[in-house]
């Protein structure tokens, strides 16, 4: 008798999806045109907080550019003036467990429980251990956690002022803190995205059914994902290829996929704004190769491996997109500098077969930044996993959320954007 795959329930997408892409609840709540916080100029018009282009050249605001050397001090104080106002912001942010959290959380996925490959006698059995034996408990308590449990303060800080004030390139920031901006307009029609987007529901569901159809539908699935012919592979891999050289110039094979994730707000708990601090994946690569099923990781590490690659990189390129038309105010992300990061800090959730993420335990020595106003002429890219060759745990991923701007009024423009996940080898 074949069995029918159940409705997706709450706590169930709360683990596929945070295998997934972390995805959480629905739209975030937007604060009043009240906030004392400033409004900054649109991105577009604030070039002075970028390098030109994809140049190696560490930022200089024009005025500066013909100073001579004892006037610059001079040249400076007038300048800082006619920049716009930093915009730090105090927020709340969502997914943080505590200090004395465990560092490995296991957790069952009642979706497994249901349509996954096993007997029946086996399926009585895990339904039973997970009943009465500790596994609905902390499922529930890993849900109030991360996606219900009360926010906690913190201060996101302006990323644009703080590329201004290390003065580096877009490479060597990139390098030291794990995230950058980059001017990025696409060719890109919102009808592209659109066509573009994976069907995250489908492939959870296909996965869980392997034992009905031998994987066939799920492995056709993930090859689209790789290999699909949509305008992000025709057009958007391209464009990615060359920005990714401009920050990793070291990169000697660049992958990108044929699909990504859009999200709006509204989309709901699977393709809405994610809005609990959060990685996508482990910290150990076999682990995120072999638990993680929504991303072809495997043949990524062929690649690797026949390559003798030192480093294997996976980073986010995520934009707001058209069919936007005003600067982005509604559920930005913000982004955690790596640098701050300790090895005490992480809590690895294990899904069993649904995989492996990692969350992060509250620490005052964070800090999280964030780039006001990006528009769609405009890409984030941050690091999710960095394996270096013979060294045992990656190097410190970026963990992210989005949270609800204080500059955001009810005639914000609500959010559309992708995400994209290339990976690179170096």
């Amino acid at each position: 008798m074949k069995l029918h795959l159940p409705l997706l329930s709450l706590p169930s997408l709360l683990l596929t999806s945070l295998t997934l892409l972390s995805s959480t609840s629905v739209s975030l709540a937007l604060t009043n045109s009240n906030s004392n916080f400033p409004k900054t100029t649109s991105a577009a018009n604030s070039n002075l907080f970028r390098r030109n282009s994809f140049s190696g050249l560490s930022i200089v605001h024009p005025r500066y550019r013909d100073a001579k050397p004892q006037n610059h001090a001079l040249f400076a104080a007038a300048d800082a003036a006619a920049l716009p106002p930093k915009r730090d912001v105090e927020v709340r942010l969502g997914g943080l467990f505590g200090r004395s959290a465990k560092s490995r959380i296991m957790l069952t996925d009642p979706v497994w429980l249901w349509s996954g490959a096993m007997s029946f006698r086996k399926r009585i059995i895990e339904w039973f251990k997970f009943l009465f034996f500790g596994g609905l408990v902390r499922l529930l308590h890993y849900s109030w956690v991360y996606a219900f449990k009360k926010s906690r303060p913190v201060t996101v800080y302006d990323a644009r002022a703080k590329e201004i004030e290390e003065g580096l390139s877009k490479a060597d920031f990139f390098e030291k803190y794990g995230f950058v901006i980059l001017d990025a307009k696409s060719a890109m029609t919102a009808e592209d995205w659109e066509a573009s987007d994976r069907d995250l529901i489908a492939i959870v569901k296909e996965f869980n059914a392997r034992d009905l159809d031998d994987g066939a539908a799920y492995n056709k699935r993930i090859d689209a994902f790789r290999n699909a012919d949509t305008p992000v592979k025709r057009i958007y891999a391209e464009e990615v290829k060359e920005l990714l050289q401009s920050i990793v110039p070291r990169a000697k094979s660049i992958m990108p996929p044929a699909k990504g994730i859009r999200r709006t707000i509204g989309g709901g708990i699977v393709k809405g704004a994610v809005k609990s601090v959060h990685n996508d994946y482990g910290l150990i690569f076999d682990e995120v190769v072999e638990r993680n099923p929504y991303f072809d990781f495997d043949k990524q590490r062929e690649i690797y491996n026949e390559m003798n690659a030192e480093e294997f990189m996976l980073v986010n390129f995520w934009r707001p997109i058209k069919p936007m038309s005003t600067a982005l105010r509604s559920a930005p992300l913000c982004f955690l500098d790596a640098s701050t990061l300790s090895k005490d800090d992480f809590v690895l959730v294990d899904t069993g077969p649904s995989g492996l993420s990692t969350n992060l335990k509250e620490n005052p020595n964070h800090k999280f930044y964030f780039y006001p106003d990006m528009t769609v002429d405009e890409v984030v890219v941050f690091k999710q996993f960095h394996r270096v060759r013979n060294e045992t745990i990656a190097r410190m991923p970026v963990f992210h959320t989005a949270f609800p701007d204080p500059a955001a009024d009810e005639n914000t423009e609500g959010r559309v954007s992708f995400e994209y996940r290339v990976s690179l080898l170096a």
